[in-house]
């Protein structure tokens, strides 16, 4: 892949580019950009627990988000709380890729 100006200025605020011959990759962009807060399986780190970030791997979490809310939650970011509007960083392709792959974080239920 070449990389332009673009796309390592993207790299470098925690955005994956979008390259127009393959589709968004939501497991990657996962890593890249939400991984750090809310976990690699979706479970998040403790010190960020203790600040409300929510476990996406929970199936009462996920019971209690639409698709359309998890994607306003990605797009818009959540006031008062650590988590970060991504809508100017990330595509709404990227965007669905990444609500897709949250849905894959859901643990079975008990």
């Amino acid at each position: 892949m070449r990389r332009t100006a673009l796309g390592i200025s993207m790299l470098l605020l925690g955005a994956a580019p979008l390259r127009a011959d393959e589709p968004p990759d939501g497991a990657k962009l996962y890593r890249l950009n939400c991984q750090l807060c809310h976990g690699r399986e979706g479970k998040a780190a403790p010190g960020f627990a203790k600040k409300g970030v929510p476990n996406l791997d929970d199936p009462e979490w996920q019971k209690s988000q639409s698709d359309e809310e998890i994607r306003k939650i990605i797009s818009e970011g959540s006031e008062g709380t650590l988590m970060k509007a991504f809508k100017k960083d990330l595509s709404p392709e990227q965007i669905d890729a990444l609500v897709k792959h949250v849905r894959t974080l859901a643990r079975p239920e008990a």
